[in-house]
């Protein structure tokens, strides 16, 4: 048994049901996509309902508050599926490229041949990384970050963004999630990838960082945006994603005293690249 099935090694996972109405399936998807969902199964209930089926970690009261308080009308319940069952959805993954050269590969899958991999356990956390508000922050941070940056990865996950600023850009990084078992998932991800410079934090850094990266709801972005602001030092860089293209200008305007190098869209989702000014 190696290291990811020991810590996969338990017989149920828990699953969420939201019954939501049909009309309100699509943005309601869209909301649970930015959460970092693996999957989606979409179940059929009427004529006028929708039960969607996820996975959001053994510990999902936190994600589960932030769509119910933007949908009040959305019903929930926790389902625990045999895992055997719940893991069908790893037969069907694949490695998702970020650029010419570098690919997020599931961590059970063959690598391409000509790429430098970034090999991704999701273990109960968030994704495999292949959703677009990761790949978009991922681009972004392989463009602007420079070779040992100190980078604060808020909302880390699977740890993909910490591990792979760590393998390709030698990043001393200190990760933080709301959802414990982040921090397992950041251990085997980086051990399995062989980098020794990312680590767990309880909470924001006691020091200024190079780099802040956020990969979270946007009305998380505008709640924490000063802690986020003061994480970084002057000249430092914060790059934000997880905002539908429409949310970016509001979510801009909660950081006065950032200012914006960059940015980039994917499939509605964009995230930009701001900079602490001296």
């Amino acid at each position: 048994m190696n290291n990811f099935d020991e810590l996969t090694n338990s017989d149920t996972w828990t699953m969420v049901d939201f019954l939501v109405n049909q009309h309100d399936a699509e943005i309601v998807a869209d909301t649970l996509w930015s959460l970092g969902v693996v999957a989606i199964e979409e179940r059929d209930h009427s004529s006028n309902t929708v039960t969607l089926r996820t996975s959001m970690g053994e510990n999902p009261e936190h994600s589960i508050r932030a769509v119910v308080t933007k949908y009040p009308d959305v019903k929930y319940q926790t389902v625990h599926v045999d895992r055997a069952v719940a893991d069908t959805w790893r037969e069907f993954a694949e490695p998702t490229w970020v650029n010419d050269e570098v690919a997020l590969v599931p961590a059970w899958v063959t690598a391409p041949e000509d790429c430098i991999p970034i090999y991704v356990e999701p273990l109960d956390t968030f994704g495999l990384g292949n959703h677009p508000t990761t790949l978009l922050a991922l681009e972004l941070a392989l463009t602007h970050v420079d070779v040992a940056s100190l980078v604060f990865d808020l909302g880390s996950g699977s740890g993909v963004l910490a591990v792979a600023l760590g393998k390709l850009r030698n990043c001393s990084v200190q990760a933080y999630d709301i959802a414990e078992s982040s921090r397992d998932a950041l251990a085997a991800n980086a051990a399995r990838n062989g980098v020794a410079t990312c680590s767990w934090s309880d909470g924001y850094p006691n020091i200024t960082v190079d780099v802040v990266l956020a990969n979270i709801l946007a009305p998380v972005l505008i709640q924490e945006s000063s802690e986020i602001s003061s994480a970084v030092k002057n000249g430092g860089l914060v790059i934000l994603s997880g905002m539908r293209t429409e949310q970016v200008e509001k979510v801009c305007e909660a950081f006065p005293v950032l200012t914006e190098q960059d940015r980039s869209e994917r499939d509605g989702w964009t995230a930009v690249v701001l900079r602490k000014e001296s």
